[in-house]
């Protein structure tokens, strides 16, 4: 099977059948284009058969992708064989040209950022400077969120990517929340992201059933397996928990002024008039009243020049890594368990720098 990613298989098809004068037939194409297989020499009759088979797939995929993005695919038959049927692009094949605002191109460099330390890094930051190359730049208003890089080890997420494209299983390495480490076999059907996690949902082969997957939770290669258009997709996707965008727990985290602009982003401004432990819901982060020492410990960070922010989140080693890596410009007022597992991890740290 080619290495070959299916979106560069269809830019070859592209620029194969727009640089032609003369129609191209299937096995033109099939011999021509790189990314499709050929038949390798010494196959036996049923080897030969798949090999057609899969080719036919994919090309009529291929084919259907390029005239839903506009381009003018036209079919030509033979003239005396009306069977023989060719392909080639004609007319003015060139993209139409975009008209990006400075906002817009925020945006993209959100994108961009997201895939520092993927394969896709330097393909990203290629395609974004010819892109914004051509805006013509001035005021944007700020943009309501901050960027993140993929948090899904090595080439994980473009992996996922073009399996999820490619309708191709993969198997990967997993380690849930409640259970060790452990190989999985998924059906991938789209990524999401939910105050700032992202997940894999699919169908899990093994257990037969729709599954959720933390990424930052897989380790080692993602690697495909078995054949490409494999399953189908669901029209909308199972998300279960994942339906409702507020987090299930809320933190009050204090930040030295002019730091954390992440956690502020995210949270909300919790004064010392509010100082009460109390989540947006009138909840603690347990789903009580708060106690009085929570409410005298957020008065007492506030006395003391820290801003008091109230961050939703759902996994607290997320959130315990982020005020961990504001090296004392951050700490945290609520709830006790986040701020007991922050202060255990900081000496545990202590400890390995001073041997």
């Amino acid at each position: 099977m080619s290495d070959i990613s299916a979106e560069q298989r269809r830019l070859n098809l592209m620029l194969a059948l727009s640089a032609t004068r003369r129609r191209l037939t299937r096995e033109e194409i099939r011999a021509r284009v790189d990314g499709y297989d050929t038949v390798p020499s010494g196959a036996t009759a049923a080897e030969r058969d798949r090999a057609d088979v899969s080719f036919q797939r994919m090309f009529e995929r291929d084919k259907d992708e390029l005239r839903r993005m506009g381009l003018p695919l036209r079919t030509i038959t033979d003239p005396l064989h009306q069977d023989d049927l060719g392909y080639r692009i004609d007319g003015d094949a060139a993209l139409p040209d975009l008209d990006l605002t400075v906002r817009d191109a925020a945006i993209l460099a959100l994108a961009v950022e997201y895939w520092q330390g993927a394969s896709l890094a330097e393909d990203a930051r290629m395609g974004f400077a010819k892109v914004v190359s051509a805006i013509e730049h001035g005021h944007s208003d700020s943009l309501p969120y901050g960027g993140m890089a993929t948090s899904a080890g090595h080439d994980a997420t473009a992996a996922l990517a073009e399996a999820i494209v490619d309708r191709q299983a993969v198997r990967f390495e997993y380690a849930s929340a409640s259970s060790e480490t452990a190989r999985r076999t998924v059906q991938p059907w789209g990524i999401v992201m939910r105050s700032g996690v992202e997940y894999l949902i699919g169908w899990d082969v093994d257990r037969r059933a729709p599954r959720t997957y933390r990424l930052g939770r897989i380790s080692g290669r993602v690697r495909p397996t078995g054949d490409i258009e494999a399953f189908e997709r669901p029209d909308s996707l199972p998300l279960g928990d994942l339906d409702d965008h507020s987090a299930t727990l809320t933190a009050v985290i204090a930040l030295r002024p002019e730091t954390g602009h992440a956690l502020r982003l995210r949270g909300e401004p919790a004064g010392a008039e509010s100082a009460h432990g109390e989540s947006a819901h009138g909840e603690s982060a347990h789903g009580e009243s708060a106690s009085g020492e929570s409410a005298s410990a957020e008065s007492s960070a506030a006395q003391d020049g820290w801003d008091l922010v109230r961050v939703p989140y759902r996994h607290e080693d997320l959130l315990r890594a982020e005020v961990l890596a504001l090296r004392g410009a951050a700490r945290v007022v609520s709830p006790d368990s986040l701020r007991e597992s922050v202060a255990a991890y900081a000496r545990a740290a202590m400890e390995v720098a001073h041997g």
